[in-house]
């Protein structure tokens, strides 16, 4: 069955319009992951010395901890480990 000239011509226009809706998608995406990209200075200069010094001195001090939440969880927390280590003493202390 053959297809009529208007029938064509939509499938071209709706084909086109969907290689353009993919290619506005794919640079929005490019454009976020440049977003969050860091210059970093040129190998072997005083400022790549530096930006080495600089992120081995913060992955020392940051190695494995995490940012301290204040709040009523970490406020309850505490309290069931501190009546734990009270319970205890008390067992030991009465057998």
């Amino acid at each position: 069955m053959a297809k009529s000239k208007n029938a064509k011509k939509r499938q071209q226009a709706q084909r086109k319009q969907q290689a353009e809706h993919r290619q506005a998608h794919n640079v929005a995406k490019s454009r976020e992951r440049d977003a969050h990209r860091q210059h970093l200075p040129k190998t072997g200069t005083k400022a790549d010395d530096d930006y080495l010094l600089h992120r081995s001195r913060e992955d020392l001090v940051d190695f494995g901890l995490t940012k301290v939440r204040g709040g009523w969880v970490n406020i309850a927390i505490a309290v069931v480990v501190v009546l734990a280590l009270l319970g205890l003493i008390l067992f030991f202390v009465v057998y």
